[in-house]
C-alpha cells in the first residue's frame, strides 16, 4: 500500500479502498498530482541516498524520512519519539472521521499486530492525525478504543500535526464538502521505522499478512527492510 493518495469520501468506499469488484473510477480531487509528488519525493530520496553512498563498504541507508516529535497520546500524556529509540515501530497517518480506508487500515493492522505476537514479535504502531482541529485527546482516546491496544492514537496543535506530515513527506488536502463541513485527501502508508527513526520502507498489507509479517520479522531483527 505505499504511495497511495486516498481521498476519503463520505459517500463510500472507491477503487483504493479495496472494494468486493472492479468499479468505475470516481473523481478525485488533485489526487493524481498529489500521488505524483509523493512518488517523485521517494525516488529523489532514493536517488539521494544512493548518491551518497561511497565506494568500499556501505554505511546504513541515509534517511529524509521521519523526525521527532512530541504529540498528545490516545493512553494519556505526552510522547516524545526520543523515548522510541532503540525500538522499531510503525507509522500511519489518517484521521477519526476517515469512513472506510483508515479504520479498514487499522483494524488489518491490529490482525497483523495480533499474529505478529503469536510469532514471538513485539511491536508499537502509532496513528497519528491529520485532522488536530476536531480530533482532540479525548476524541482520540475514544476512537482507538475500537482498535488494538498496541496502536497509539496521537494528536497535537496544528503546527505541531503540520511539522510531523512534513518530516514524514505525508502530502495532505482539506476538501470542502457541500454541507459545509471537509473531508481530507493525503497518502495512505504504514511507515516502518528502524530502531534507529529512521525510515525502513512501507509496510505492504495489501500483499497479504504472509509477506507483512516476513517484513516485520526483518525490521525487529535488522532494523532495515532490505
Amino acid at each position: 500500500m505505499p504511495g497511495t493518495t486516498m481521498p476519503t469520501d463520505p459517500a463510500g468506499p472507491g477503487p483504493a479502498e479495496g472494494g468486493a469488484g472492479p468499479a468505475p473510477p470516481a473523481p478525485r480531487r488533485g489526487g493524481g498530482l498529489i500521488l505524483v509528488v509523493f512518488a517523485l519525493a521517494l525516488a529523489a530520496i532514493a536517488g539521494t541516498t544512493l548518491a551518497l553512498l561511497p565506494g568500499g563498504p556501505k554505511p546504513p541507508p541515509i534517511s529524509v524520512v521521519g523526525g521527532p516529535f512530541r504529540l498528545e497520546s490516545s493512553k494519556g500524556g505526552v510522547l516524545e519519539s526520543r523515548t522510541l529509540q532503540g525500538r522499531p515501530f510503525l507509522v500511519f497517518f489518517g484521521f477519526t472521521q476517515c469512513p472506510n480506508v483508515c479504520p479498514t487500515t487499522l483494524a488489518d493492522l491490529g490482525n497483523l499486530l495480533d499474529a505478529f505476537q503469536a510469532e514471538g514479535g513485539t511491536l508499537e504502531a502509532y496513528y497519528i492525525t491529520l485532522d488536530p482541529e476536531r480530533d482532540t485527546p479525548a476524541l482520540m482516546r475514544e476512537y482507538m478504543a475500537s482498535f488494538h491496544e498496541r496502536i497509539t492514537g496521537l494528536t497535537g496543535t496544528p503546527e505541531a500535526i503540520a511539522r510531523v506530515a512534513r518530516d514524514y513527506r505525508v502530502s495532505t488536502k482539506r476538501v470542502p464538502l457541500p454541507d459545509g463541513g471537509y473531508t481530507m485527501e493525503h497518502t495512505l502508508m504504514v511507515y516502518m521505522m528502524d530502531r534507529n527513526g529512521g525510515f525502513a520502507g512501507p509496510l505492504d498489507l495489501e500483499a497479504g499478512h504472509a509477506l507483512a509479517l516476513k517484513q516485520l520479522h526483518r525490521l525487529v531483527s535488522d532494523g532495515r527492510n532490505s
